[in-house]
């Protein structure tokens, strides 16, 4: 089990209190939290000497300098590698994980517009986990990665 945040927010449009999870409790560098489609199971992802990690990084370097872009450091920061990540993680449910807390919708009524603050204090839960593989990326050949990290840099916009 892993244990992440609960906070609660009151949308604005309904009035009725959403929980939304978040890592915010995760303090330890280079760890990420993955989730799978539907937001109902989690994986503690550790990055720092994550072989598959440190070789997206250099792909990332590598595609960027083949392709004649120049400020390939735009597409290391971290904000950008969440969004690029799940490219080399297994699909979890037949869907890819995300390494991105969701977006804040009422599931009441679609609204995106919440009170601000919180309804009541934050509390830890624990929630269901999974294991993040590599299988797939592992098995793909250099020149199929090389593609993979190139579409994904040109759908991210940066």
């Amino acid at each position: 089990m892993l244990k992440l945040d609960a906070e609660v927010q009151k949308c604005l449009k309904c009035g009725k209190d959403n929980t939304f999870l978040t890592q915010a409790d995760i303090h330890e560098y280079g760890v990420w939290i993955a989730r799978n489609q539907r937001g109902d199971r989690f994986s503690r992802v550790q990055l720092i000497d994550n072989p598959v990690f440190e070789e997206l990084l250099e792909l990332i370097k590598t595609v960027c300098s083949e392709h004649s872009i120049t400020d390939h450091g735009k597409y290391l920061d971290p904000k950008v590698t969440q969004n690029l990540f799940p490219i080399a993680c297994d699909l979890v449910d037949g869907n890819s994980v995300s390494f991105r807390d969701e977006a804040r919708v009422c599931r009441y009524c679609g609204s995106k517009d919440f009170a601000e603050g919180l309804s009541m204090p934050i509390n830890t839960i624990e929630v269901k986990t999974f294991d993040v593989s590599y299988d797939s990326w592992n098995n793909r050949s250099l020149s199929d990665k090389k593609e993979l990290v190139f579409n994904a840099l040109k759908s991210i916009p940066v």
